[in-house]
């Protein structure tokens, strides 16, 4: 698999991941589901993820990282041409658990290929990864403003297509590359193994009290990631009465923090930079800036904090990867594994309660009560930290 490839398909991954935000209220007005049935449609995707992590467990030392990638992106190409071509609301939610699977799959399938194939590199490579779905969500919100409507089927499908185009001219490139001999460069410049020690047992990461809670940290991120992701965009259009434009800019403004973060961690890190020390005190106030977000109605303030909430807290999956691939750097396939399970966790659970909350009271509401998820975090970072002292770090 060559990076450009894997940065490529992450960027468009990412778009297809952050439809929904944006095209709730037109989903909404053409199939006549309400606010939580909306939300239902997350709670399938993440359902769709454990039924992938269950199939991952089978398979994980069976297939390569970047064969479970490529599987990943047929089953994600075949939901997202599906959604567009249906107007069956029951078959949406399987269709959105389809989207899953295929999401599971590319997204442990990428983070482990690259970590393992690039080891070295790993401190680039993965947060630049995490910057292109960034990048792609920053896009999303711009690139659907044609689709708002009664069009919004044609997101799906021309996503879809897309993907498709990058999935098939991946293997294209690479064997010109390897026609022109810069393959076998590659190749010759890397002879021996990236990872330089043998894989532990699960069971020793299983029982690494600081490992589990910094994978617990990832189940709070990930949940109010995708929370804010969702229904930052439906709070803008529905509770602050913003125009389709202004919705589209608040979850641009949202990837553009989270997209600025990850472009500067590599660097911050590579110089010395403290993960532990970034990541709490980033969560401290990404929390502060979404309860300023949800308390005022001045929009360039509102947008701004929207911002800053993204750029504080959008490190901790890279910050996360490279930590505990330095930890254990023979285990990035269930390191990536556990990731994406406890993320699962987080983005089937958390955006769901958002709307039992917002259901009973309003959106700008449940927002600010969500921060307490960053507040957690932080928490358990500086206790992640005190666990791992003997460690090293990157």
């Amino acid at each position: 698999m060559h990076p450009i490839t894997a940065f490529s398909g992450f960027f468009f991954f990412a778009v297809s991941y952050n439809l929904l935000g944006p095209l709730v209220p037109d989903i909404m007005a053409s199939t006549g589901l309400s606010l939580s049935d909306s939300g239902m449609l997350v709670t399938f995707q993440q359902i769709g993820s454990f039924i992938a992590i269950a199939a991952s467990l089978l398979l994980m030392k069976r297939l390569r990282q970047s064969t479970v990638m490529r599987i990943g992106y047929g089953f994600l190409i075949g939901a997202l041409i599906l959604m567009g071509l249906t107007e069956d609301t029951g078959l949406m939610y399987i269709l959105y658990m389809v989207f899953g699977i295929g999401a599971f799959l590319i997204d442990s399938g990428t983070n482990a290929a690259l970590t393992g194939d690039f080891y070295e590199k790993r401190a680039t490579y993965i947060p630049l990864l995490h910057f292109c779905y960034s990048a792609g969500a920053i896009a999303t919100g711009y690139l659907l403003l044609p689709f708002k409507g009664g069009h919004w089927r044609w997101a799906y499908t021309l996503v879809g297509v897309v993907l498709t185009i990058i999935l098939l001219a991946g293997p294209l490139v690479s064997r010109i590359r390897k026609t022109m001999g810069v393959g076998k460069q590659r190749a010759a410049s890397q002879i021996g193994p990236q990872i330089k020690e043998p894989a532990k047992a699960v069971g020793t990461l299983l029982g690494d009290p600081g490992f589990i809670i910094y994978t617990l940290v990832i189940s709070l991120y990930m949940g109010i990631q995708l929370l804010c992701a969702t229904w930052i965009p439906v709070y803008v259009e529905l509770e602050l009465g913003q125009p389709g434009a202004i919705t589209a800019t608040s979850l641009t403004m949202f990837w553009i923090g989270t997209a600025i973060s990850r472009l500067i961690v590599g660097p911050l890190l590579n110089n010395g930079a403290k993960p532990y020390l970034l990541s709490t005190i980033g969560m401290v106030l990404a929390g502060l800036s979404l309860i300023v977000a949800t308390l005022t109605p001045n929009l360039v303030l509102v947008l701004s904090a929207i911002t800053l909430c993204g750029f504080f807290s959008g490190a901790t999956i890279p910050m996360y990867l490279v930590v505990t691939s330095t930890w254990y750097p023979g285990n990035t396939a269930f390191i990536s594994l556990s990731y994406i399970f406890s993320g699962t966790i987080g983005r089937m659970l958390f955006p769901w309660l958002a709307t039992r909350i917002a259901t009973d009271s309003s959106l700008g509401f449940s927002l600010r009560i969500s921060s307490v998820l960053f507040f957690l975090s932080a928490v358990c970072i500086v206790w992640v930290q005190r666990l791992s002292r003997r460690k090293p770090v990157y």
